[in-house]
């Protein structure tokens, strides 16, 4: 969708997200960070251009349909 991400900095969340590239990783239940992550867009709002591109670039990158079934049928040897 080549939107930034504001997301928890947990196992799955995390994954999406190369903080302060595509995005800010806050801190699990801490409110404070998650207002001052969203406070950056407000703030900066050309952030939201440029991170969303990034996301953009990084799921086409990481998640790209053809990539990832090549590399599944390699793994399974077909």
């Amino acid at each position: 969708m080549g939107r930034p991400v504001i997301t928890t900095d947990v196992p799955g969340c995390r994954d999406t997200v190369t903080d302060g590239l595509n995005g800010f990783l806050v801190p699990l239940r801490d409110a404070g960070a998650l207002a001052a992550a969203m406070r950056r867009f407000v703030d900066d709002p050309g952030l939201i251009a440029a991170m969303g591109a990034a996301s953009r670039r990084l799921a086409e990158e990481r998640y790209d349909v053809h990539r990832i079934n090549a590399m599944l049928l390699a793994r399974m040897g077909l």
